[in-house]
């Protein structure tokens, strides 16, 4: 669902521009002679949501009223619980691990989740995440025993280093460790903010997802 939202705070200038106009600025400079209406999208942005799948009927009104449920033009059996499989119900399957699970002596197993918040929120907002914990964008969760193995207290700064397939490495800066009930020698951070740990060679044969293998250390 889209909702209409303001600000809480006054605006620093009322000079100050939308990202739309600033975009939409942006490509008018840079493509004079493009056949967009970068300047209608400008004039009114409810002249952009008619020109994206799904969302013709996003509009400043209809958000002000109840909220817009995006992509509501374009089917979704599941939503209504129609479910396009042979038994007519939702099936799930097993899949087998694969084989280079193992990270590594001194390393722990990374596993990415998405983070429940509203569309644009900000990532240094307070929230409660996927695994149920408060706290921001920034806080991997840890075993407990985990943590003292590496002399770490819950919200301590930390480094997070990733090693992919292709020998390369790398880095994140200044995030918090969180006490969770996780297995031992496993963590799990949050997408996409951890997404740039992963290496171009760790793409899964089978979904073409990437994946990564990472170990915390204190900062």
């Amino acid at each position: 669902m889209v909702h209409i939202s303001y600000g809480m705070k006054e605006p620093a200038s009322p000079h100050l521009r939308s990202e739309c106009s600033i975009l939409a600025g942006m490509a008018q400079a840079t493509l004079p002679n493009s056949k967009t209406p970068w300047q209608d999208y400008i004039d009114d942005y409810d002249r952009i949501a008619t020109q994206c799948s799904g969302c013709s009927k996003v509009s400043r009104t209809s958000t002000l009223a109840r909220g817009t449920r995006t992509a509501s033009e374009i089917a979704q059996p599941p939503r209504e619980r129609v479910f396009l499989t042979s038994s007519g119900r939702a099936e799930f399957s097993l899949a087998p691990l694969p084989d280079d699970t193992d990270p590594g002596e001194g390393r722990l197993l990374l596993t990415t989740i998405p983070l429940s918040r509203p569309i644009q929120q900000p990532r240094s907002t307070r929230t409660t995440t996927a695994t149920g914990t408060q706290g921001t964008a920034n806080s991997p969760v840890m075993n407990e025993d985990d943590m003292k193995e590496r002399g770490l207290d819950e919200f301590d700064l930390i480094d997070i280093t990733s090693f992919s397939r292709d020998g390369t490495t790398r880095t994140v800066y200044g995030y918090r460790a969180v006490r969770y009930e996780i297995p031992r020698r496993c963590a799990a951070g949050y997408m996409p903010e951890l997404n740039v740990l992963c290496g171009i060679a760790d793409i899964s044969t089978q979904s073409e997802q990437t994946g990564d293998q990472a170990s915390g250390r204190e900062r």
